[in-house]
């Protein structure tokens, strides 16, 4: 016989043990960044299918007309922005800084990172501050462990700088990012909207089902996440 202190912590250790095991395992979070592209149409589709994953918590940020920098600097938008945290929060608007990727990784310590950035270089000369840029945030996500989706810049109506800035994003990104060629699933419409945004009327069906096929093309990294308990 056990005296009865001894007994009595024994019975505690075990009940402690026991409800341990039966805590749901740590969700896989999920975080999710992008410029003007992801501040409408596709952006808003990818948040959605994103938090149909079973088990996860979804961070989505995007920032019009940002390149990777700018996430360094908080550089403010001037054409809008939408986040949308794991809560479900959102915040919309037309200015605001860029938020620093840094502090977004410790905040949703995300197990897998969905980036939609390269579209903006086309404004920059410099073919290696591109590459060098990307591969920044390339390096940063590898480091944390964590798995990267690059989804590239889409289709658009000049297609003159299309076929550089995808080499670049390619040359920055593999080989450990998974890429997905975003204009092998977009074309765009010959008349209405930008030319670039795929935010008009004839644009957003397009724009969703380029977030569709992108999710699609996530999933045997998606089906790798840390699987909830039931």
């Amino acid at each position: 016989m056990f005296p009865g202190g001894i007994m009595k912590n024994r019975v505690l250790i075990l009940l402690c043990l026991l409800a341990a095991l039966s805590l749901p395992a740590s969700a896989a979070n999920i975080l999710f960044i992008g410029d003007s592209h992801s501040v409408g149409p596709f952006g808003w589709k990818m948040d959605e299918l994103l938090r149909t994953v079973p088990g996860a918590k979804v961070g989505t940020y995007s920032s019009c007309g940002s390149i990777y920098q700018w996430w360094e600097t908080a550089k403010p938008t001037p054409c809008g922005y939408f986040f949308r945290d794991m809560d479900g929060k959102t915040e919309k608007g037309t200015k605001g800084p860029t938020p620093i990727f840094d502090t977004l990784m410790k905040e949703v310590k995300p197990a897998l990172v969905v980036v939609e950035l390269g579209a903006n270089y086309a404004g920059y000369e410099s073919d290696d501050f591109a590459v060098n840029d990307m591969k920044k945030l390339v390096k940063k996500i590898s480091d944390s462990g964590a798995a990267c989706f690059w989804i590239t810049k889409p289709d658009a109506r000049k297609k003159a700088d299309i076929p550089r800035i995808l080499q670049l994003t390619y040359k920055a990104v593999t080989p450990y990012c998974e890429y997905f060629d975003s204009t092998l699933v977009t074309k765009y419409p010959a008349e209405g909207g930008d030319g670039v945004h795929y935010w008009s009327p004839a644009g957003t069906p397009i724009a969703k089902a380029w977030a569709e096929a992108a999710f699609v093309a996530m999933k045997p990294l998606l089906d790798k996440l840390p699987a909830e308990k039931p």
